[in-house]
């Protein structure tokens, strides 16, 4: 390699790195602490009836997967004997706690009887309780769809009170309307778990998706044919989307069968597709859950534990740069200066993970991370050992230098490399903290590779060239033979 290559190779992980940290320096960026670093709000979730362990496992994965949605970073959520632990950093408001994992609930599918206004001083007129015809601009179609979702205001001589047997007056979500709904014809689990998704549409706007079960295919066709016909079960062709007693929507149902999947479209807005997208998701839940304990963890609690992991990993650091200058004397510098960069990178690879993903930095991030200064030091010391055996075997430091590098390159992308496959089976495998320690070793892992090919070898062979060093000057003198008397 020539010197204008190893000088180009060697400034570039330098510039960048130096680049990197003056920009989230400049623009006030840092990693996103976890719970045990940060502070936050614990909250101890408990089933309101017996519960199976398999049962807890599923609640657990569903309230997991809609804190994730919502965007708190690296809720911890695990099953603790017959209830349910979740972690959340950064919330500081109890109640803001408890309205984020309150994501059970039992989602049902109702017939709608009729719809009316309960808005103040709307006066409701005469003319029986038989439901409004259906408007012309919600035409049949041959897909398997859901129709637009307008809900129908039918005319009734007084805001109903009360309702027959086997059919209740419940509130539609949002809106001055209350429906009359028949018994109920099926539960959120024809859903299939997790499928349910906004969608947009040229014509159409935005909408949702979702599959159906093949056991809970039957029910819902069951329920889709009654109300397309419009039969005295569900007169209005109206579908009730029932979430806690509220109706979350309550679309037309615009075909008889469906096959595989439904799509429910109308006047949505994004964030009113999001909303019932994540309601039909919830429709899997096997056993609902309360709040039994809310717990906030002191922010000061939080900032002792990174003050004392910020000490134990400094106490790490400048112990082992202190034995390297002893034992390695000069070579003890790339070291140095190349574990330096490596925390810049390092630094700046964190901030970007924890504000790009849930993964906030906790202390068991902190571990990770610590454990793969060890790692980054170990590249260092089969460098520095294999650069002995060259000199020792009557090498001049210019051409041990290269040698020593090219020989030890394989066996630390070896070690590397085993750390990282590590890393990854720990992090498909673990939940909760040790995903976090799983993921920052094998992040710290990548982040040594990089800074140790792009330096270390230029940088030793550079310094090797040095008289400082104990090499010779880069364009040695032609040697001359002095004649003797």
């Amino acid at each position: 390699m020539s010197r204008r290559a190893l000088w180009a190779s060697l400034l570039s992980v330098v510039v960048g790195a130096i680049a990197l940290l003056t920009i989230n320096l400049s623009a006030g960026n840092a990693p996103v602490l976890g719970l045990d670093l940060q502070g936050g709000v614990s909250v101890i979730l408990a089933p309101t009836e017996a519960a199976a362990d398999e049962d807890l496992l599923v609640v657990r994965d569903l309230i997991r997967d809609e804190l994730e949605r919502l965007g708190i970073a690296e809720p911890d959520v695990r099953v603790e004997s017959s209830n349910i632990v979740v972690d959340l950093p950064g919330v500081r408001d109890q109640r803001q706690a408890v309205d984020a994992v309150d994501v059970a609930g039992i989602v049902t599918l109702r017939p709608v009887i009729q719809c009316f206004s309960t808005a103040p001083g709307i006066e409701q007129p005469g003319g029986g309780l038989d439901p409004a015809p259906l408007d012309d601009e919600l035409p049949l179609d041959d897909e398997s769809d859901i129709g637009p979702t307008g809900l129908r205001r039918v005319a009734s001589p007084d805001p109903v009170d009360a309702a027959p047997d086997g059919e209740d007056v419940l509130p539609i979500r949002d809106t001055n309307e209350s429906c009359v709904v028949g018994d109920v014809g099926g539960t959120g689990e024809v859903f299939a778990r997790g499928s349910a998704s906004p969608t947009l549409e040229p014509q159409q706007g935005w909408g949702v998706a979702v599959d159906l079960r093949a056991d809970g295919e039957p029910i819902w066709n069951q329920l889709a044919s009654e109300c397309f016909n419009a039969s005295a079960s569900c007169p209005s062709r109206q579908l009730a989307i029932v979430l806690d007693d509220v109706i979350q929507s309550a679309p037309v149902v615009n075909a008889p069968t469906f096959a595989g999947s439904v799509s429910i479209t109308g006047n949505f807005t994004e964030d009113e597709a999001r909303d019932l997208a994540r309601v039909l998701n919830r429709g899997a839940f096997p056993v609902d859950v309360e709040a039994q304990s809310v717990e906030t963890v002191s922010p000061a609690l939080g900032s002792d534990t990174l003050r004392a992991a910020i000490i134990a990993g400094l106490v790490g650091a400048v112990s082992i740069m202190t034995l390297m200058v002893l034992y390695y004397r000069k070579l003890a510098i790339i070291a140095i200066t190349g574990l330096v960069l490596w925390g810049m990178v390092m630094f700046s690879a964190s901030i970007f993970v924890s504000e790009a993903t849930n993964y906030a930095l906790s202390l068991a991030g902190a571990t990770g991370i610590i454990v793969a200064v060890g790692l980054a030091v170990d590249s260092y010391v089969v460098l520095f050992e294999r650069l002995k055996d060259e000199y020792r075997s009557g090498r001049s430091p210019r051409n041990a230098a290269p040698r020593s590098f090219d020989r030890s390159w394989r066996t630390i992308v070896s070690a590397n490399v085993m750390s990282l496959l590590a890393s990854v089976i720990l992090f498909w495998l673990s939940v909760g903290s040790v995903k976090g320690f799983a993921l920052y070793l094998g992040l710290t892992t990548v982040c040594n590779l990089i800074v140790y090919g792009l330096y270390a070898r230029p940088a030793v062979i550079l310094l090797s060239r040095t008289r400082w060093f104990g090499g010779t000057p880069s364009e040695p003198k032609t040697p001359t033979i002095a004649a003797t008397a």
